[in-house]
């Protein structure tokens, strides 16, 4: 599935393994780059993520990979929660208001909103999290991909496991005649 159809189907899992085409280092990169500013969305910190809960109704605690919250002058932390889908018309309100700059939705395919936008909202301060954050399970990388590590490691979580996937002969039906 490609990153635009991950983004657009609603049922996608919360797991997933990056497989970036391999074509060559520089464009495994950008899709690597592309992956960590519109899927790699964290949680919101574990205040506000028990604030929502409430909210909700639900007493789950917070996940281990939620965030701790920073200290701030006030003690309190704010954000805008928006549910359901978020389109252009929506993320243009809210950011001519006076919301936070914060912003939590419910998962990155909700955020129906495009890479021109995404970009004028991160300008103008706004910061996303998602109440289901996807989590890496590992990337499938071409050899030169994986020597590269150095250059995109920090892009992922740590512990994001790493397949190196072996080049592969031409079968007889991929050869040219």
């Amino acid at each position: 599935m490609s990153l635009a159809g991950f983004l657009s189907d609603r049922r996608a899992s919360d797991r997933v393994v990056l497989c970036p085409a391999g074509r060559t280092v520089s464009e495994d990169l950008a899709f690597l780059a592309a992956a960590r500013r519109r899927v790699l969305w964290p949680a919101p910190g574990a205040e506000l993520w028990s604030a929502i809960a409430g909210l909700r109704g639900s007493h789950d605690a917070a996940p281990a990979s939620v965030p701790r919250p920073p200290v701030t002058r006030s003690g309190r932390r704010t954000a805008l929660l928006l549910e359901g889908d978020v389109t252009p018309d929506r993320a243009r309100e809210a950011s001519s208001s006076a919301a936070p700059r914060h912003w939590i939705a419910e998962r990155v395919q909700r955020v129906r909103i495009g890479e021109p936008l995404l970009e004028e909202l991160r300008r103008l301060g706004i910061r996303w999290s998602v109440l289901e954050p996807v989590e890496v399970f590992a990337i499938a990388a071409s050899p030169e991909l994986a020597n590269a590590r150095g250059r995109w490691s920090s892009w992922l979580p740590a512990a994001t496991a790493v397949w190196v996937l072996s080049k592969r002969s031409k079968t007889r039906d991929q050869r040219p005649k």
